[in-house]
């Protein structure tokens, strides 16, 4: 792994805004993956259901007290519907990250201690966190980012939870829509390094010291390469994402078992339309979990 910049290590979890937690796990489900017990967030209105990997996971995210504060996701539902809304990065201090974050002209908020209530059936647990939040115009193109510290990561990453039917493993990338290379290369340069960025005259690619990527790429380029083009409403928007499989067979025979239609893409490589993963496009991609 190379040095991070930022403290930022790795994408820790995408995030997803569901209009309805309950059918989000029916979704998730029916795709092959293991959902765990739902979260609830004790300082907001809002509850999850985190798909949970080794390394890192999936969130969905959903309003489950709307007369609280929702983080936004009320607007975030308004404005672009369901799908990814933005992805959480890794840190193992976020004080430091915080302060280098500051040394290199990124506006970002102070950090805070969130916790939330883990709901399992032998009781709740209280999995807590530091977090700190750059401003929306530091991280364009990339719709809504944290930088995350866990301090309890035992009680939600349990065994049983990182067995899942499709035989998934992680996240690979994510890919997004923008519409100012310039603008974009130069705010990720300042959160993730010169060495984690690639540009040229339709794309940025970021790759993380884990090796995980993210393309964000003008809306031709990305509708040329997913067939589709995200509801952008003309702001930059994250609409696909890419998990690693360890059995691609495994996770095409899932698919067929539970209904769910599918596109093979490469031999390596199946997708899923927005339709039947809340909202972004999903692949499937079978590769070793370094890459």
């Amino acid at each position: 792994m190379t040095k991070p910049v930022n403290g930022i290590t790795h994408m820790d979890h995408p995030v997803y805004a569901v209009a309805s937690l309950d059918e989000a796990r029916i979704t998730w489900e029916k795709l092959g993956f293991t959902v765990p017990p739902r979260g609830s967030h004790i300082e907001w209105g809002t509850g999850n259901l985190c798909i949970m990997f080794q390394d890192d996971y999936l969130e969905m995210r959903g309003i489950i007290d709307p007369d609280r504060f929702l983080m936004h996701l009320e607007e975030h539902l308004a404005l672009f519907g369901e799908g990814l809304m933005g992805t959480a990065f890794a840190t193992d201090d976020v004080h430091s990250s915080y302060h280098e974050l500051i040394e290199k002209g990124v506006d970002v908020a102070k950090p805070r201690h969130l916790t939330r209530n883990f709901e399992l059936p032998e009781g709740w647990t209280k999995p807590s966190f530091e977090l700190c939040v750059p401003a929306a115009d530091a991280i364009e193109g990339l719709m809504h980012i944290v930088v995350i510290q866990h301090l309890t990561p035992e009680l939600t990453r349990q065994p049983d939870f990182l067995v899942h039917a499709n035989s998934a493993t992680g996240v690979a990338s994510l890919s997004g829509v923008i519409f100012d290379v310039q603008s974009v290369a130069t705010k990720m340069r300042r959160l993730f390094g010169d060495s984690a960025i690639q540009q040229d005259q339709s794309s940025v690619e970021i790759t993380l010291p884990s090796r995980q990527r993210i393309s964000l790429l003008l809306e031709d380029t990305f509708a040329a390469k997913f067939g589709a083009r995200p509801a952008t409403t003309g702001k930059p928007t994250l609409g696909a994402i890419d998990v690693r499989v360890a059995d691609l067979a495994a996770t095409a025979e899932t698919l067929q078992t539970n209904g769910v239609p599918y596109q093979t893409i490469a031999d390596d490589k199946l997708r899923i339309g927005e339709t039947y993963a809340s909202g972004s496009i999903l692949e499937f991609s079978e590769q070793p979990a370094d890459q």
